[in-house]
C-alpha cells in the first residue's frame, strides 16, 4: 500500500516536475514514510474508487457519454483540478465550508471576476451534484453555496462601419472570406475550423455545421460570402480538405487560435477594437433580430436550445426601440 501511494503522488506530479526532481520527491517520499504502515480508510459510501482523481476521470466519462464538447469537459477538468490541489482533502470530506474558501482565495489570489467565480460555483454544483446521485458522496456540498451576483454588462456588436472597417482591411481574399462567412452564418470559431471545401453547397449557397453536443443545423451564405469564398477556393493551389489554410507552406487547416490571431491583426490594422470570431455572431444574430427575424428563426440559426440563451446574444437596437415607442405609445 506505500508503495501504491508513492507512485500515485508522482503520478500526479509526472506534468509538473522534472525527471531529476520526480527523483528527489521520490527519494524524500521513501524516507519520510520510513516506519510507517499506510492503510486504507474504508467508508460506508462506495468504495469502488479512492483517489480523488479517479472520481472527477469517472465525471468526464459520464459528461463524454452525455455528449458534451471537449472544450466543456477541458474546461471542467481544469476548474475542478485547481480545487481537487488546492483543498487536498479526501472528495466525501470535502464541505461547503472548503468550497467558499477556495472560491475567496481564487477571487482575492488570481483577482477574478465575480462572474468567472459564479462559473466555477455552476462547475463544482454539477460535479458534486454528480458524485451525490452516484452515491459516492452522502451530500452534495456546492449546494449550500449562494449564486454568486456579477454585474451584467452589455456586449456589443459590430457596427455596420466598424464591419465595413474590417473588410476594408483585408489585405488577403481568404481574410474577407473569412470574416464574411463568420457573420453570415453567424457559426461559431469551432464550427468554421471544422468545415471542408466539400461542405459547401454553393448551388443553395450553404452548409451543414455540427455544433455543441454534436447536434447538425444548416446555415447559409449571403451573395458577398458566398462570392469571396468562390474567389478564395478557386486561388488555391494546395490539396488540403480544409476550408480556410493557413496561407504558409504546408498550408494546414486554421485552427481557433489561428483565426484569433488573423482577426486580431485585422482590428489593429482597422482601429477597431475587440475584433474576435464570437462577436461577428452576436452582430449577426443582433443584426437579424432587429431587422424582424422572428426568434425561433434566430434561435435555429444560432443553434440554441433555448430562445432565452439568443435572447442573452442579441442587443436591442434602441433607436429601433424609440422609432416603436413613439409609434405605439405616441399617446
Amino acid at each position: 500500500m506505500k508503495t501504491e501511494v508513492m507512485e500515485k503522488v508522482l503520478n500526479r506530479m509526472a506534468d509538473k516536475l522534472d525527471p531529476k526532481q520526480l527523483q528527489e520527491l521520490k527519494s524524500a517520499l521513501v524516507i519520510s514514510l520510513e516506519g510507517y504502515q499506510v492503510t486504507r480508510e474504508e467508508t460506508q459510501l462506495s468504495t469502488e474508487v479512492h483517489d480523488n482523481w479517479a472520481y472527477a476521470q469517472k465525471f468526464f466519462q459520464a459528461l463524454i457519454v452525455a455528449g458534451k464538447a471537449k472544450g466543456t469537459i477541458d474546461t471542467y477538468g481544469m476548474h475542478i483540478r485547481i480545487l481537487l490541489d488546492d483543498i487536498r482533502k479526501p472528495i466525501m470530506e470535502i464541505t461547503d465550508e472548503d468550497l467558499m474558501l477556495h472560491l475567496a482565495r481564487q477571487k482575492y489570489g488570481r483577482n477574478l471576476s465575480n462572474r468567472y467565480l459564479n462559473y466555477k460555483r455552476l462547475v463544482f454544483r454539477t460535479f458534486f451534484g454528480w458524485l451525490r446521485r452516484r452515491k459516492y458522496i452522502s451530500e452534495n456540498p456546492a449546494e449550500l453555496l449562494d449564486q454568486i451576483k456579477y454585474d451584467v454588462t452589455i456586449k456589443k456588436p459590430y457596427t455596420d462601419e466598424e464591419r465595413e472597417k474590417i473588410r476594408c482591411s483585408c489585405k488577403r481574399e481568404r481574410d474577407l472570406a473569412l470574416v464574411d462567412v463568420l457573420y453570415s452564418t453567424a457559426a461559431r470559431v469551432s464550427e468554421v475550423t471544422a468545415l471542408n471545401r466539400s461542405d459547401i453547397d454553393f448551388v443553395e449557397n450553404g452548409c451543414i455545421v455540427h455544433g455543441k453536443g454534436g447536434k447538425e443545423r444548416a446555415v447559409y451564405l449571403n451573395a458577398t460570402a458566398a462570392y469571396h469564398l468562390q474567389t478564395y477556393l478557386l486561388g488555391r493551389t494546395d490539396t488540403d480538405p480544409a476550408l480556410f489554410v493557413s496561407c504558409k507552406t504546408p498550408h494546414n487547416r486554421l485552427t481557433r487560435s489561428g483565426i484569433e490571431e488573423i482577426l486580431r491583426t485585422l482590428g489593429e490594422r482597422a482601429g477597431v477594437k475587440l475584433v474576435h470570431p464570437h462577436r461577428f455572431r452576436r452582430t449577426a444574430l443582433t443584426n437579424a433580430a432587429n431587422r424582424g427575424m422572428p426568434l425561433q428563426d434566430v434561435q435555429c440559426l444560432a443553434g440554441h436550445s433555448s430562445p432565452n440563451t439568443t435572447m442573452i446574444y442579441c442587443t436591442v437596437d434602441q433607436h429601433k426601440v424609440k422609432a416603436e415607442h413613439r409609434m405605439y405609445l405616441a399617446s
